[in-house]
């Protein structure tokens, strides 16, 4: 039976923390039960039994207790183990719950949806088949209830105000609270699988990006390395004593500028890496196109010749993290797409949003002169986890969280492509 409590997920959200979850929400269930009934019973004067109704919740809660004290064993056994126990547990629930409306009931009791939320957990925890099948385990206990009674061969037990015949203030606050705890557990329950979702694209975006840091720095070395050189010889000149001191200001002032060029590459890796939210704010495309390609640059591009065009295009509304990760994104698959070498060329243009009311609108085109995609590869093209790369050199998620980035911006982004010529990803933002 579904409760209040603190968030679903933690960062990480296992099928054990779901035995835990479970648990929680069942002592705040008893909480609550104990209180219906006590209002029921007294005060409402709706329910004349309340005997198998507290039996019920005593129930519940030395079951929950169980479960508690056994949760530690519970957590050591392999995953799909683990799945059957959660499966276990709520088909157990709902059969506290059909016997706590029994006992109430169950034809006008207003709890009755109830049972959905049974249905809600068991999607969130559990694989699709389980989730179905509980679904239909829910309503073949309430129609079996509802059947048994229609035939005579178990007793009904009506709420007072309907085996009066009357609905008074007691019927209409028991809706009210139905009402009013549905609304609020189907709030909880939205906003969890949201915050998860949300944490899980998070998750899947910073892994993605992990791996085309790999990438990148392969080829930080070759970068790093020049710089060094310099330094060695400007120690190896300054140490010798030969030098007049002019040139040692000259030499201190060359190993100033080459240990700033390692800072900014380091600098440059730090800022990509680091996870961000979007944030979307007036952007100078150019100017981010700019760095972004100042951090490709640390990648070996080998035989590929970078090239850009800058516009002169009005600033977007974009987020300048999410944009640059999505042009690295774009130029790390033109990059992989041309291993025979070829040219990538990065151009910025003012053209027309299109999207809803036409508007001015920023685009920028990523064009690649390689190996291009058949018409049956672009239709997969933005689809999770499809990749032609071998599984060492891509993930398949690139473009798909591209788009993803995109979209959140109010952008669209579209690619065109002949095999053997090579592609073009085209991205378009609204102006500022």
């Amino acid at each position: 039976m579904p409760g209040g409590g603190s968030g679903l997920y933690s960062h990480i959200r296992p099928l054990e923390r779901g035995l835990w979850w479970l648990v929680v929400l069942r002592w705040i269930a008893c909480g609550g039960l104990i209180l219906v009934i006590w209002l029921a019973s007294g005060p409402l004067a709706v329910v004349e039994a309340p005997k198998p109704l507290y039996l019920s919740g005593l129930l519940l809660a030395l079951y929950n207790a169980l479960l508690q004290s056994v949760n530690r064993r519970i957590n050591r056994l392999p995953g799909p183990w683990i799945e059957w126990i959660l499966f276990l547990q709520i088909s157990i629930d709902l059969a506290i719950l059909t016997l706590l409306l029994y006992f109430s009931g169950i034809a006008e009791n207003p709890f009755i949806f109830y049972y959905v939320f049974h249905i809600i957990i068991a999607g969130i925890l559990l694989p699709d088949r389980y989730a179905y099948f509980l679904a239909a385990l829910a309503s073949t206990m309430v129609g079996s209830v509802f059947s048994l009674q229609y035939r005579g061969v178990i007793p009904e037990h009506p709420l007072s105000y309907f085996a009066s015949g009357s609905h008074d203030g007691s019927f209409l606050l028991g809706k009210f609270i139905a009402l009013a705890s549905t609304l609020l557990f189907a709030a909880y329950f939205t906003i969890s699988v949201l915050k998860q979702a949300r944490l899980a694209e998070r998750e899947i975006r910073q892994k993605e990006k992990i791996i085309s840091l790999g990438q990148l720095v392969s080829g930080i070395i070759h970068q790093i390395k020049n710089p060094l050189d310099g330094l060695k010889n400007c120690l190896r000149h300054i140490s010798s004593g030969s030098s007049r001191p002019e040139n040692c200001d000259r030499f201190i002032s060359l190993m100033s500028e080459e240990l700033e060029r390692i800072e900014g590459l380091t600098v440059r890796l730090q800022d990509y890496a680091r996870p961000k939210g979007i944030e979307i704010q007036p952007v100078d495309i150019n100017r981010e196109v700019a760095s972004a390609m100042k951090l490709l640059e640390i990648k070996d591009t080998g035989k590929v010749a970078i090239r850009t065009e800058f516009g002169t295009v009005p600033r977007a509304k974009a987020d300048p993290f999410a944009l640059q990760e999505v042009i690295i994104n774009l130029c790390s698959n033109a990059l992989a797409a041309m291993p025979n070498g070829g040219t990538l060329t990065v151009r910025t243009f003012h053209t027309t949003f299109k999207t809803g009311r036409p508007s001015n609108g920023v685009g920028i085109a990523v064009e690649d002169t390689g190996l291009g995609m058949r018409p049956e590869e672009l239709e997969l093209v933005f689809e999770p986890f499809y990749t032609t790369r071998q599984p060492a050199e891509g993930t398949g998620l690139g473009l798909w969280i591209s788009q993803m980035l995109v979209g959140q911006m109010g952008g669209v982004i579209e690619v065109a492509s002949t095999p053997g010529k090579g592609s073009t990803f085209s991205l378009v933002l609204q102006s500022d």
